[in-house]
């Protein structure tokens, strides 16, 4: 066997230069991202080191018969014996691979088996729109740990990414403070998700709480939210500007938890968040929600948590889950971010349509229809 490492910019450039130099059976054996040598190290990006390796058996049985023919030119055999020697060498070739793999058929086969499953799945995580990043990352230590003599079953190669999937997102239970705030952008549903937990608990555990709107631009939000606060008989108060945070406070003096609306932001206009810091300076420490829809672009999932970043939000919440069969917004923004996913919501109804992330198979959500 034929062992070589390399180092590349990336994957697909290593898979070029490996494939070019020790073919298309060559198999990864182990990749990881680390710095260039020298001081220059530091101040340039990763690189993909990478180590393949190729079967060189095929080339074995040239060698015996040169050395065997040899061996018979010296006795002055060659004549009586090269019918029995090329027998013995079939022989020996068919015993050989025999023990190494089960025949040379079903090797192909495995190999056939594990191209055809992982092709497959790629297409399939594909239309879920994980990241190409994140996708490249669990194929490659998924194929690292496929490669192995034999067959590859479809259903075991979708357990590897599912594993290797899962392990990139990690989940919450619970709350950490008093305050708890949702921000976001329009439409995603944060005043209904707010709702739904303040309804959680008050009632599945006891707790006093009281309920806070800032939302003051979205035409009837504040009725949305009182109408909410009627129905499960919570106090609400209206903040219009910083200021009144603190009187809003003492009078929730005697809650144990207290929730924040806010109003939906424009991702895309600063001043527009900027305009929240003031009440989340505030209202530190808090659990601060960034709730983003299931049926957002992979591509504006990471436009969001990078702008939302300056509202200090240390955890994540994904919403509307039954309006979408493509499940990649919760790997998507755990992997942006790599902050946890504290709750999920499947539908409107207040308080039923809401999970605690940690209670949900989070990968397991790629492979409903798979």
């Amino acid at each position: 066997m034929k062992i070589r490492k390399y180092f590349a910019s990336d994957m697909k450039e290593g898979l070029v230069r490996i494939k070019k130099d020790l073919g298309s059976e060559a198999v990864i054996l182990h990749s990881r991202r680390v710095r260039r040598r020298g001081l220059s190290g530091y101040f340039t990006p990763r690189q993909m080191e990478i180590i393949a390796a190729v079967d060189q058996k095929k080339h074995e049985p040239q060698l015996n018969s040169v050395m065997l023919k040899k061996a018979v030119e010296k006795e002055g055999q060659i004549s009586s014996m090269a019918g029995e020697l090329e027998t013995l060498k079939n022989t020996v070739s068919e015993l050989s691979t025999a023990a190494s793999s089960g025949s040379a058929g079903h090797q192909a086969s495995g190999l056939m088996s594990k191209k055809k499953s992982s092709n497959y799945w790629r297409s399939y995580l594909e239309h879920h729109d994980l990241d190409p990043n994140l996708l490249e990352e669990i194929f490659v230590e998924a194929e690292v740990e496929a490669a192995v003599p034999g067959r590859m079953s479809h259903s075991r190669m979708a357990e590897i990414l599912q594993e290797k999937a899962g392990s990139r997102v990690s989940s919450t239970a619970g709350f950490n403070s008093r305050s708890q705030i949702f921000i976001g952008p329009t439409g995603v549903g944060k005043t209904t998700t707010l709702a739904k937990l303040a309804a959680r608990s008050s009632f599945n555990f006891n707790e006093k709480v009281g309920l806070i709107t800032i939302d003051h631009y979205r035409i009837g939000a504040v009725e949305q939210l009182r109408t909410y606060a009627e129905i499960m008989d919570l106090p609400l108060e209206v903040v219009i500007n910083p200021q009144d945070l603190f009187k809003v406070m003492m009078r929730l003096e005697g809650c144990e938890r207290i929730f924040i609306d806010t109003a939906g932001r424009s991702t895309g206009c600063e001043d527009q968040l900027g305009e929240l810091l003031p009440y989340i300076d505030l209202l530190l420490p808090a659990d601060i929600h960034l709730v983003i829809s299931a049926t957002t672009r992979r591509q504006d999932i990471g436009y969001i948590t990078e702008r939302f970043r300056r509202l200090k939000y240390n955890r994540l919440i994904i919403t509307k889950l039954d309006e979408t069969n493509a499940y990649g917004a919760a790997l998507n923004g755990a992997y942006y971010t790599k902050l946890p996913l504290a709750y999920l919501t499947d539908g409107q109804r207040v308080p039923e349509d809401l999970k605690p992330a940690s209670e949900v198979d989070l990968a397991g959500l790629l492979w409903r229809s798979g």
